[in-house]
């Protein structure tokens, strides 16, 4: 896949950064995340992974769908009923962040932290496979 004048545009400042680049960008819009939940964290999830180029994104909240697509003309959206394919990445924002983050805090994140957790360790496990 190569990015289109538009897409490139679009993501240059993650095409400067080494650690993503242009393939890791055209992964990005190549992969598939399921966002498990209807939650607040569930759609900051799924906002962020949206403005970050990935390609489709599969939600069990369709409240978030047009929020994401306003973010990214790129993203397509599946319903969770809709899903005959395997994604690259099944996403619960509030299990996993609770279990990556539970003991670096002595608070509880609000749900956009929580959402913001598990879309950055998806992003590393999508570019960084």
């Amino acid at each position: 896949m190569v990015l289109t004048d538009a897409q490139q545009e679009r993501y240059a400042r993650h095409l400067l950064l080494d650690e993503l680049g242009g393939e890791g960008q055209e992964r990005l819009l190549s992969s598939c995340v399921r966002v498990r939940g209807s939650g607040l964290a569930a759609r900051w999830a799924a906002r962020y992974l949206a403005a970050s180029g990935v390609g489709l994104l599969v939600l069990e909240d369709a409240g978030a769908a047009s929020e994401c697509r306003a973010l990214s003309p790129d993203v397509r959206i599946l319903g969770a009923h809709d899903l005959d394919l395997d994604p690259d990445l099944d996403l619960d924002p509030d299990r996993d962040a609770a279990r990556e983050e539970k003991n670096k805090f002595s608070f509880l994140p609000s749900p956009a932290e929580r959402g913001a957790a598990a879309a950055l360790a998806a992003l590393r496990h999508l570019v960084r496979p």
